[in-house]
């Protein structure tokens, strides 16, 4: 979009010759620009390539050429913003609108949402952070649980009902309490075209024996072509459930040493990665998926962590509390699961029975609302919890235990997810709250990967974190219990004890519902977990309706895979 300079002499040029309607000498040009004859023919020939003016020079010295404009220096500058704003080049693009925001709002506003480019579909959607980390295995957070879902398959799946029902494998039975048995589909292959195989499901489980939910599979095997076979050392009648879990997505043999396989992973999913850079994610449909093929070509994920989501106005922009409930239609929901603040019991200051009163009725809801009405973060739609999912009340009409404040000086450590919009809102209100009692709150945000790490983890004493089931089926609290034993870390471990005996009861009986109400109620009773806010989420309509069965599903975003594209027909 040519050189600065180019641009600072065609400024030039178009502030002394826009009202000209006479010809023009090149010697005159020449002296405007400061240039000799010979570079100015080179100018005026580059901005003639860049469609900025027509330039007709007339044969001969002194006779009069025809300079005409068909652009200006704003449409110029425009054009070169909306260029480094698919860049991801941000802070280039606002320095060209002269640091005007909203300007560039509305340039973001409007390369985003839905377009076709050479008779592809393509939805172009804006995030605040990257997304690096799409191994299953490693998905701690609800953004990448949703990319999992499009990139891989389990052998099991839930619906929107929550139900179980078929993915890789089409068909399973309960031999025994003991012994299940998984019926595949044929030529299934992953997105580098390698067929999927017995053994890339064998060491997928294998890899996840260190899980409490399937720390049972004693062996994996496979005693005739497309038949899988599960051998527990203890009776699981839910056996199937679990395997429809975000971290139980089958993955390659390879993806186990493959260093880069987190940033560009290879499953068998609807959606394969193209690209993945600091600055954007672009997901292709598989054209050779084993089901419905995507009606969506591309997804575009870009990533504009300077400007804050809430600010976004877009036609399919996925939101966590509109300002405005009734341009969402009927597709707000409230979020199933919360945010909540977790108490490390262990080795934390919470350890301490005075200690856990003091910071669990000092450090509420309501007040933490309320700093919230007060920040830029006003209208992002959260409500109270009375328990870690909706309509659970298990922190109404709970006793208040006597405490005595802690000594003046003492310090807290507060753990919360790098790059989250809410938890630094959060931690500097709860900083304001313990400083009336003269205690110190020490913030540390940490990187995702580092959450996972029991040595870096151990100092702190409370966490700032968020859940989401993503589906209506209870059995999904397995993944948020286990799947990165944040909460085993935390918890005292005769209390994680009676965690994992509800859930051993549940599996040992065909007849027994699953015990989410009873775990929950537990976590909330023990003091183990403070449940802070629920949250609406939706998709908005204002700015295009030509996108076809955008629901928002239960991990904030809408499945890639079954939307389409209305074409507008004169």
């Amino acid at each position: 979009m040519g050189s600065p300079r180019l641009r600072t002499q065609f400024e030039k040029l178009y502030t002394h010759y826009n009202n000209n309607d006479s010809g023009v000498q090149i010697d005159d040009i020449a002296d405007l620009l400061c240039c000799t004859r010979r570079n100015t023919r080179m100018v005026l020939k580059k901005m003639s390539d860049e469609k900025w003016i027509i330039w007709n020079p007339a044969v001969g010295r002194g006779k009069s050429s025809i300079l005409e404009f068909i652009s200006t220096p704003d449409t110029v500058y425009l054009s070169l913003a909306r260029q480094n704003i698919e860049e991801g080049k941000l802070d280039i693009a606002l320095e060209l609108l002269d640091g005007n925001q909203d300007a560039l709002l509305d340039l973001i506003n409007n390369a985003l949402g839905v377009s076709h480019e050479k008779g592809k579909q393509v939805v172009k959607l804006p995030y605040y952070r990257q997304l690096h980390i799409l191994k299953p295995s490693l998905a701690i957070r609800r953004s990448e649980q949703h990319l999992v879902q499009q990139i891989f398959n389990g052998l099991t799946q839930w619906n929107k009902a929550g139900d179980i029902e078929g993915d890789i494998a089409h068909h399973w039975e309960m031999l025994s309490p003991t012994h299940w048995r998984f019926y595949i589909r044929p030529s299934i292959s992953f997105h580098d075209g390698k067929l999927l195989a017995f053994e890339d499901i064998k060491e997928t489980f294998l890899a996840l024996k260190s899980n409490f939910v399937f720390a049972h599979i004693h062996s994996v095997s496979s005693p005739s072509l497309n038949i899988i076979d599960f051998a527990l050392s203890k009776s699981d009648h839910h056996f199937a459930s679990k395997l429809a879990q975000f971290n139980a997505k089958i993955i390659p043999t390879t993806a186990h040493t493959q260093q880069d396989y987190s940033r560009y992973p290879i499953g068998t999913g609807p959606y394969k990665i193209s690209e993945n850079t600091d600055k954007k994610l672009i997901l292709t449909a598989n054209e050779h998926y084993f089901g419905y093929r995507p009606l969506i070509d591309s997804v575009e994920v870009w990533t504009l962590p300077e400007v804050a989501p809430i600010q976004l106005k877009l036609g399919l922009e996925v939101s966590e509390g509109p300002e405005s409930y009734s341009s969402y239609g009927e597709k707000v929901d409230v979020d199933k699961g919360c945010s909540y603040l977790l108490f490390n019991r262990k080795t934390g200051v919470a350890k301490d029975k005075n200690w856990q009163a003091y910071l669990s009725q000092v450090i509420t809801p309501l007040m933490l609302l309320n700093e919230l009405q007060n920040s830029q973060m006003n209208g992002i739609g959260l409500f109270n919890a009375y328990g870690l999912l909706p309509g659970l009340q298990h922190c109404l009409n709970r006793p208040k235990v006597p405490f005595t404040l802690p000594t003046k000086g003492s310090v807290v450590h507060l753990g919360y997810e790098k790059e989250h919009p809410l938890y630094p809102l959060l931690g500097k209100a709860i900083e304001q709250r313990l400083a009336l009692d003269g205690i110190v709150l020490k913030m540390h945000p940490f990187d995702t990967l580092d959450l996972l790490c029991e040595e870096k983890t151990q100092s702190i004493d409370m966490w700032l974190r968020g859940m989401s089931l993503g589906t209506q089926c209870p059995e999904a609290l397995l993944s948020w219990l286990f799947a990165f034993n944040e909460i085993e870390r935390a918890t005292p471990k005769e209390d994680f004890i009676q965690i994992t005996m509800l859930i051993d009861n549940w599996q040992s009986s065909s007849e027994s519902h699953f015990p989410v109400n009873e775990i929950c109620r537990y976590l909330v009773n023990s003091d183990q977990i403070l449940p802070l806010f629920h949250g609406w989420m939706g998709i908005s309509e204002n700015a295009n309706n030509s996108i076809q069965n955008a629901s928002c599903n239960g991990l904030g975003w809408f499945d890639f895979e079954t939307v389409w594209i209305k074409p507008e027909i004169n």
